[in-house]
């Protein structure tokens, strides 16, 4: 029997990479003798429903086609409710999962088998889904609760330590968007997230505003900003801290403009046109950074913004300096 198999990438946000795993994927399925004929990849969170690319791949499919995932974690780290209804919506679509971890599933590559072995896998393989699923949840719960907790410890010490304005990128992005493009398509041509694409027009509408008398004058305030993470491994067996460190790195260099001052600090800064901007910009960035972290299961025990010419801390909780 031909199967039809799709194979559904996920990431968390714009700037990591959603076709990481497309090699692992394709060894597999080379290994296993079969074809993946379509591939879906998408950069969003795996704690919501909210997945474009998934729900394209399960309208497109037909019953007993395979949705081929690397992990279980890819597909999955909703709450139960929203599992059982994701689930539904597979089973109401008659779609096979099979993942690359999970070697059970992979009786659905198999020729057909006889009605009561084909019942006993399915029930199998469907508690070790829910299993799976469960699991991948708790792990994100968990390492959002050490992350919390981390922090609070570092306030109650009183250690608890934005971004330039990319003009180019930012007329880059503005003129996509007045030639009619779409936000998709400014994402995928610029390789940014839908946030700078909001923070590109902000600018540009608040440039307009006060810039008639002369267009030189710099509309908003700005501030330099010394970041301080500190990343540990979700578990032991966990080995990802290094590459959740580079990756960070990574992304305030390149999206942020910063300087790295050394392993675990990087001087950034915000233009800003007042507190409540400043304190939005600041949340996308600490986003991004336990998004960074959260993909690869690892954990953001300490971070710290200081305020250069002044030496305060940002305060996450109440969203200003202190």
């Amino acid at each position: 029997m031909t199967h039809f198999i799709r194979a559904y990438l996920r990431a968390s946000t714009n700037e990591q990479d959603a076709q990481r795993a497309r090699g692992s994927l394709d060894r597999f399925a080379q290994e296993h003798g079969v074809v993946i004929c379509n591939y879906y990849a998408e950069n969003e969170s795996g704690a919501h429903l909210k997945r474009p690319e998934l729900f394209r791949l399960l309208a497109d499919s037909r019953p007993n086609d395979i949705l081929l995932v690397e992990d279980i974690d890819r597909l999955s780290r909703l709450a139960s409710t929203e599992w059982e209804n994701l689930k539904g919506i597979i089973r109401k679509r008659e779609v096979r999962v099979v993942a690359v971890n999970v070697p059970t599933t992979w009786q659905h590559l198999s020729p057909i088998q006889n009605e009561f072995d084909a019942r006993m896998f399915g029930a199998i393989n469907d508690m070790l889904l829910d299993m799976l699923a469960a699991i991948a949840r708790r792990d994100y719960e968990q390492r959002r609760e050490r992350q919390k907790q981390g922090i609070e410890k570092a306030q109650a010490a009183g250690k608890y330590r934005g971004r330039m304005v990319d003009l180019e990128r930012y007329h880059a992005i503005n003129r996509l968007l007045a030639s009619g493009s779409s936000w998709n398509v400014v994402q995928k041509t610029i390789k940014c997230s839908r946030s700078t694409i909001s923070s590109a027009i902000k600018h540009t509408s608040l440039a307009v505003s006060t810039q008639c008398a002369d267009p030189e004058v710099e509309a908003n305030k700005s501030v330099a900003i010394i970041l301080w993470v500190h990343v540990e491994n979700g578990s032991k067996f966990t080995r990802g801290k290094k590459a959740v460190r580079e990756k960070i790195a990574w992304m305030l260099l390149t999206n942020y403009q910063g300087q790295k001052l050394n392993d675990i600090e990087t001087r950034i800064m915000i233009q800003f046109a007042d507190d409540a901007d400043l304190k939005e910009q600041i949340d996308e960035i600490l986003d991004e950074i336990y998004q960074i972290a959260d993909f690869r299961n690892c954990e953001i025990t300490d971070l710290s913004l200081q305020e250069e010419s002044t030496g305060r801390y940002w305060d996450e909780c109440d969203g200003g300096w202190k």
